[in-house]
């Protein structure tokens, strides 16, 4: 995961807090599983599915977590 933007490891563009609609992206980012702000379902680390996706399907879920 790089941000093409900024050049941060953490986060993806489309979750980006220097552009507009990536700081709105994360302000919407909730969990409706544990209740975190830093995720969302697909890459909750409580669930099996969310766990696994971190493990083994980064790619697939870049756009659902954020790491700052």
């Amino acid at each position: 995961m790089r941000c093409t933007y900024c050049g941060s490891n953490l986060h993806s563009l489309q979750n980006c807090p220097k552009t507009c609609g990536g700081q709105s992206n994360r302000n919407r980012m909730h969990c409706t599983y544990c209740g975190s702000n830093k995720h969302n379902l697909n890459a909750c680390p409580k669930t099996h599915g969310g766990s696994s996706n971190l493990a083994w399907h980064q790619d697939k879920i870049k756009n659902d977590y954020i790491m700052d």
